[in-house]
């Protein structure tokens, strides 16, 4: 039988000294191995245990991770999380450095808010959701930089699938580009490039087709601004 999130998290012990909360929906990773949380039968890899058809499946939304002061990271893939308002009762936000949030039902996603709530998260992932980032203005120079490498390096792993992220974020770069100022439109021209498939050079020069340029990021291809995505991998 399904088991609320809540419920569950609220059952865990010790819970100062956790510093990793796995609430991924189909697969608990010990230490040493993968198992399931219902059954302790070792999957080999697999993402969900057909000895009991994942029976400890986890539902609801998380709402108090007060007690949990020294988090680093938190696994919550997989399951219909709608927002992030949970991330809030953190008691030591500093502490946050990772976040996967893969396989869930997010609407918006606030970088400005994020980075500046949680100031040492490092590693994002928000992919399979039906995101479109909002505030991307509120993003300071700094914070706008540490969004681009992090997409660079792929500590922070996005797509369009389901939602409008890509475009939001290349409409953004665009216009910062636009702008003229030198270190912003450094990190823009950059973005426009992760996300195009084409080198920060050829990005620079702004050739008169690349409204038409085909996008590929991760597998995902885009056809102009308003265009909507045709592959996933």
């Amino acid at each position: 039988m399904p088991r609320n999130t809540q419920e569950y998290i609220n059952g865990l012990i010790n819970k100062p000294r956790i510093f990793y909360l796995d609430l991924n929906n189909y697969v608990r990773k010990t230490e040493s191995k993968h198992e399931c949380s219902a059954c302790q039968k070792e999957l080999s890899g697999k993402l969900y245990c057909e000895n009991c058809n994942s029976g400890d499946k986890l539902e609801g939304e998380i709402t108090d991770l007060k007690e949990f002061s020294n988090l680093k990271g938190i696994n919550a893939s997989n399951n219909k999380f709608t927002d992030l308002n949970f991330l809030d009762t953190l008691p030591n936000k500093d502490k946050l450095k990772s976040l996967n949030l893969f396989g869930n039902q997010l609407k918006e996603i606030d970088f400005a808010e994020l980075f500046t709530k949680f100031p040492n998260l490092e590693k994002i992932n928000l992919t399979g959701n039906p995101l479109s980032a909002k505030n991307l203005e509120n993003l300071t120079s700094e914070q706008f930089a540490k969004l681009v490498e992090g997409i660079k390096e792929q500590k922070i792993r996005i797509n369009s699938f389901k939602g409008t992220i890509l475009m939001d974020l290349l409409e953004y770069a665009q216009k910062l580009a636009s702008q003229g100022n030198h270190s912003q439109s450094q990190n823009a021209y950059k973005l426009q490039a992760l996300i195009q498939g084409n080198s920060p050079k050829t990005t620079n020069k702004q050739n008169k087709n690349s409204n038409t340029t085909p996008l590929l990021v991760g597998g995902l291809v885009i056809f102009g601004i308003s265009a909507v995505a045709i592959g996933y991998l």
